[in-house]
């Protein structure tokens, strides 16, 4: 990826880190002027053919995460932000990079469940959890429903996901 695209990319992402965790928000003063960078920067660069392989990206992106905002899992700025990663990437590396970033999304829910609950708390509900799968097959929830599910500042597993796929991607 060209350097100004990956400047680009890093920038928008360190913002959305910085004001998700501050606000727990990703404002769309960020997320539309993004996807509109992506947009221009790839038809800047390669004409038509950069301007389809961005909308496809941010189409992917949008999609992917769409589904889970619609589950009520995810927030809406999440959802923008991914579109924006997508316009940056492309449709193959924004797909590639949705795995990593559920993986850094899974570690940290788990973090910050357990800087909510208390660790120990949280490994003997994990615990639970799996027992109760594994002995009788039915699924119940880590965060018992008596207590509020803590929010997870989803643009930092897009941020550090999207870097790291990013630079380890053989694509």
């Amino acid at each position: 990826m060209n350097e100004v695209l990956s400047l680009a990319l890093i920038f928008v992402l360190g913002t959305a880190i910085v004001l998700d965790l501050r606000w727990r928000r990703i404002p769309n003063w960020l997320t539309g002027p993004a996807i509109l960078a992506g947009f221009g920067l790839h038809t800047a660069m390669n004409q038509w053919t950069g301007l389809i392989f961005s909308l496809e990206g941010a189409a992917v992106g949008l999609g992917l995460f769409l589904m889970i905002y619609v589950a009520g899992w995810m927030g809406a700025g999440d959802v923008k932000l991914y579109a924006a990663v997508g316009s940056f990437l492309g449709p193959v590396q924004t797909l590639s990079a949705v795995i990593i970033v559920a993986l850094a999304g899974g570690l940290l829910a788990l973090v910050v469940l357990g800087a909510s609950l208390g660790w120990r708390t949280m490994g003997v509900q994990c615990w639970n959890c799996v027992r109760t799968m594994v002995l009788t097959g039915a699924v119940q929830p880590v965060v018992p429903e008596r207590i509020a599910a803590p929010k997870v500042p989803y643009a930092v597993a897009i941020g550090l996901g999207t870097i790291w796929s990013y630079w380890w991607s053989p694509i």
